[in-house]
């Protein structure tokens, strides 16, 4: 799963309280705050940052990062939600998150009623089908319903 997708998610569906900044950019919504906040952490030895070509890097935590974690805010109900959010989100593939993520992102934008929410995301993303960006549309107001 990609992790920026997936802090995205959290944080505007869920609601966690994170001070990351997210721009719309090439793959959809992205934080350069959050990527220089992981380097950090890999280079202090609580995150593994491997490669997996074709798809980009896949992060573990490392036993210091799991005792860092620990040290966090988030408690047992936000820490299910977040668990119920990624069995949703970590089997999709990176084209399918891109389009999920940037539909939310466009909501969030205001943009409405949801013809233009469509119109809005094929504006961003002519690569996708019209029918896939509904669908998408749909997928994101369950989430939303799920997730409130």
């Amino acid at each position: 799963m990609h992790i920026q997708k997936f802090i995205y998610f959290a944080k505007e569906l869920l609601g966690l309280p994170l001070s990351y900044d997210f721009i719309l950019y090439q793959r959809g919504p992205y934080s350069f705050d959050l990527d220089t906040e992981i380097r950090s952490l890999h280079s202090i030895g609580a995150v593994e940052i491997r490669p997996k070509p074709p798809y980009g890097p896949s992060y573990s935590s490392t036993v210091l990062g799991e005792a860092l974690g620990k040290r966090g805010p988030i408690d047992a109900k936000m820490d299910d939600k977040l668990t119920a959010l990624a069995n949703v989100l970590g089997p999709k593939q990176a084209k399918d998150l891109e389009l999920l993520a940037t539909t939310l992102y466009v909501l969030k934008e205001g943009h409405q009623p949801d013809p233009d929410v469509v119109k809005r995301v094929l504006s961003l993303k002519p690569q996708f089908p019209k029918d896939e960006a509904e669908k998408a549309l749909q997928e994101v107001r369950e989430l939303e319903a799920r997730f409130k």
